[in-house]
C-alpha cells in the first residue's frame, strides 16, 4: 500500500487503455446523458460534430475506473474533496482508444490532518497522443503511522 509518505510530486504513471465501442457509447449516453449526438448515430452525424460522440462524462467513467484498477486499488486513498479542472478537449469517437495517465502536480499535508494529507492529481484520457479529457482531483491519502 502506498501512503502520502510515498508519493512524489511529479510522479506520472500511464495506467492502461480502453477502446470505446459504438454499443458502449450509445448504451452509456441511453442511461445518462441522452443527447442526440450521444445516442443517434444519424442526428449526430447533421451536428456540428459530424458524427456521433461518447458523453464526456462517459469518458470519465472510463478513465476513474482504470485509475482505480490500476493505481488507487494500492494507495491509501480516502477519497477525494473536489474536482478543481474538468476539460473535455476533443470528442471521442466510436473506435478510439483512451490512454488513461495520471501526474501528482502538488501535495499538502497542513497540520491539522495528523492523518492525512492531499495529492493534487491530474488524471487525462488521451487518443492518438492527444489529451482529450482532463480533471484535477484533491485526493485524500492516509499518511504512513510510524
Amino acid at each position: 500500500m502506498r501512503y502520502y509518505d510515498d508519493i512524489a510530486i511529479g510522479a506520472e504513471a500511464t495506467f492502461g487503455e480502453r477502446t470505446l465501442t459504438e454499443d458502449e457509447i450509445v448504451s452509456f449516453a441511453e442511461k445518462w446523458d441522452p443527447q442526440r449526438f450521444h445516442v443517434d448515430p444519424e442526428a449526430a452525424a447533421e451536428s456540428v460534430h459530424g458524427g456521433l460522440i461518447a458523453s464526456g462524462f462517459h469518458t470519465v467513467a472510463v478513465a476513474m475506473r482504470v485509475w482505480v484498477d490500476e493505481y488507487l486499488r494500492d494507495v491509501a486513498n480516502m477519497g477525494a474533496r473536489y474536482l478543481s479542472e474538468l476539460a473535455w478537449r476533443e470528442p471521442v469517437r466510436p473506435g478510439d482508444t483512451l490512454v488513461i495517465s495520471g501526474e501528482v502536480l502538488d501535495k499538502t499535508a497542513p497540520e491539522h490532518t495528523d492523518g492525512h494529507g492531499y495529492l493534487d492529481y491530474e488524471l487525462s484520457a488521451s487518443v492518438d497522443g492527444e489529451p482529450v479529457m482532463t480533471m484535477v482531483t484533491d485526493l485524500v491519502v492516509e499518511r504512513r503511522s510510524d
